[in-house]
């Protein structure tokens, strides 16, 4: 299990990079207008709100502008290409428990990565929120945490790059910090050559994002192979718990 920077992990993968960016983009970039003169909002602690002026509203909007400026990631690529989106799917494992639902999202990764003959998977969020964000008592969490915690520092907003036995183990603890940290960004996952982009959201539904029929295809074939199914809906697919433990902690 390796890791590195931001901007070395999007080196990786031109299709990943500009996905990313777009995602990045679409989520936190600030409209120009947020702000307007006339809008009541609440400034500090004080829980009073205040009628903004023209030049208050301005100053926020360029607060807003440069710290989008300040937190985003530039692509890598000397070129401004971009890749047609062609279609998503959304796939559950046959698994019944938590447990082996878990594992089988990371086994089913693992042959991947080795159908496909590739060197890593690879895996970044889409805001530069340090992985390590969050204190979580909370069992599975707090395991994931103290696993992360014996290779990365408290600062560190890189990706990794995982293959075998690391890429297994990894993808169940990804999945409890995305599960009980409503802070943390979505986490992306790819291969070298790979045209499509997956990630595991809070209910442990696998989502495939890609820019290549042919090979989306092909991973729909390859993952019914493995028993998983398609599905329509984003909800808990095995009882993994009740949300006990979870947190919504402000940070960025």
């Amino acid at each position: 299990m390796r890791h590195d920077t931001r901007h070395n992990i999007l080196k990786l993968n031109e299709v990943f990079a500009r996905h990313l960016i777009d995602v990045q983009t679409a989520k936190h970039k600030p409209s120009e207008d947020e702000y307007s003169e006339g809008d009541r909002i609440i400034l500090d602690d004080s829980n009073k709100a205040v009628t903004l002026t023209k030049e208050k509203a301005e100053e926020l909007n360029a607060e807003d502008r440069k710290y989008f400026d300040s937190k985003r990631d530039l692509n890598p690529f000397d070129s401004d290409k971009k890749f047609k989106w062609i279609a998503r799917a959304t796939l559950i494992s046959s698994k019944k428990d938590s447990d082996s639902y878990l594992h089988d999202l990371g086994e089913s990764l693992e042959k991947l990565r080795l159908k496909l003959n590739s060197k890593d998977l690879i895996t970044l969020g889409d805001w530069s929120t340090p992985w390590l964000s969050q204190d979580n008592d909370y069992k599975p969490v707090k395991e994931s945490l103290d696993w992360l915690s014996k290779r990365i520092d408290v600062e560190f907003n890189g990706g990794f790059l995982l293959n075998e036995t690391d890429l297994v183990q990894f993808i169940p603890r990804l999945f409890w910090l995305t599960r009980c940290n409503m802070s943390l960004p979505e986490f992306m996952m790819t291969f070298e050559k790979c045209k499509t982009i997956f990630s595991i959201c809070k209910h442990g539904v696998l989502h495939l994002e890609s820019y290549d029929q042919i090979e989306l295809n092909d991973f729909l074939d390859f993952y019914q192979s493995l028993g998983f199914k398609q599905t329509d809906n984003c909800s808990d697919p095995v009882d993994f718990d009740k949300f006990e433990g979870r947190e919504i902690k402000l940070s960025s």
